[in-house]
């Protein structure tokens, strides 16, 4: 309770007072808010969460690939959480976005982000109570809500690029918005996963091969970190700036 408390403070400090720059007739309602939120929970969480144990079934019992195995990991990082995640959060997103009367890049991002953050408020203290580099990151920085605004942002350019008959930017754009939230969220778990793994090899024994396998991805966890700082810190000026 304590955790899940302590993730939302974290969360709301790394959004609010962005969200407070913009002008107040940018604001939302506050039970349209609440609404994304809850579609964020709803949608998001729970509806990945059964396409997860679908997937994960499909996986190991069809396909027959060992839940130990390598090519078992990298499908888990990239397809069950990666893809799935965010594939739920962007419907979550949509849902929300088509109650809302206004369509500006500011609504795609706010609202997008609101999504994530119902997603992330139940995963990210799922994840912080069982303990381990996964759940102190995502305590953290909200790498979830980071990768929805980005999606946001370029949702709305696809559709400026649309109302412009721009095939070229079109794909450009919805290319970016899906490709890079789900590589980046893929990438994230997989590195936690293998800094989990090289800790455990280093307890017992130290090789150039262990120190490699804990460099890399603490080398793409600090990327990411970076990534999330930039996107806030754009998030911030575009809504001081409307």
């Amino acid at each position: 309770m304590i955790i899940g408390i302590l993730t939302a403070i974290i969360m709301v400090l790394w959004i609010f007072p962005t969200y407070l720059k913009a002008p107040e007739e940018y604001r939302l309602d506050k039970k349209f808010i609440l609404k994304t939120i809850l579609m964020g929970i709803v949608i998001g969480f729970i509806g990945a969460f059964i396409f997860q144990i679908i997937a994960g079934s499909i996986f190991t019992n069809i396909f027959k690939i060992p839940q130990t195995s390598l090519l078992y990991e990298i499908l888990k990082a990239f397809i069950i959480f990666g893809l799935i995640e965010e594939l739920m959060k962007f419907c979550a997103g949509s849902f929300s976005l088509k109650k809302s009367p206004f369509q500006s890049k500011f609504d795609y991002m706010v609202i997008f982000a609101l999504a994530a953050f119902g997603f992330t408020l139940l995963e990210t203290t799922m994840a912080s109570s069982a303990g381990g580099p996964a759940g102190m990151l995502r305590a953290l920085f909200p790498f979830h809500i980071m990768w929805q605004i980005f999606m946001g942002a370029h949702l709305y350019e696809y559709k400026v690029a649309k109302m412009n008959n721009d095939s070229k930017a079109m794909k450009k754009e919805l290319t970016l918005a899906f490709a890079v939230p789900i590589l980046m969220h893929g990438c994230c778990d997989f590195s936690t996963t293998l800094i989990g793994n090289a800790i455990t090899l280093i307890q017992s024994t130290i090789s150039t091969l262990d120190l490699i396998i804990l460099i890399v991805p603490l080398i793409y966890i600090l990327i990411l970190i970076i990534f999330t700082i930039i996107t806030e810190i754009r998030f911030y000026r575009y809504c001081k700036n409307l």
